[in-house]
């Protein structure tokens, strides 16, 4: 399974997961979004990425809080991420089909 798979099935069952089930999901777009900060982005300059540092260093800081909250806030972040991951899977996606030429 894909993690936005995931993201699309615990929107379904948002209600009856738990705060661990809650943490973990959120630990893993965490991690998602780490890895596409060094593949996708790979070559951007660090000026133009800095919107990724910030959400990662602001999701790192607020694991506990995020997995905390009450079910339409949750909902709603977990939407946006399933949105921002999609556009990074595509990037990443690009990165690779499309040969470099020198």
């Amino acid at each position: 399974m894909t993690l936005a798979t995931d993201i699309r099935d615990a929107c379904l069952v948002l209600p009856q997961l738990d705060r661990q089930s809650r943490l973990g999901l959120i630990e893993r777009i965490l991690g998602q979004l780490e890895a596409y900060r060094t593949t996708a982005l790979e070559g951007v300059r660090p000026d133009k990425r800095f919107w990724i540092d910030t959400l990662i260093a602001s999701v790192k800081t607020s694991l506990d809080e995020i997995a905390a909250m009450d079910t339409a806030e949750l909902l709603g972040i977990l939407i946006e991420f399933e949105k921002l991951i999609a556009v990074l899977d595509g990037i990443s996606a690009s990165r690779v089909a499309v040969p470099t030429f020198h």
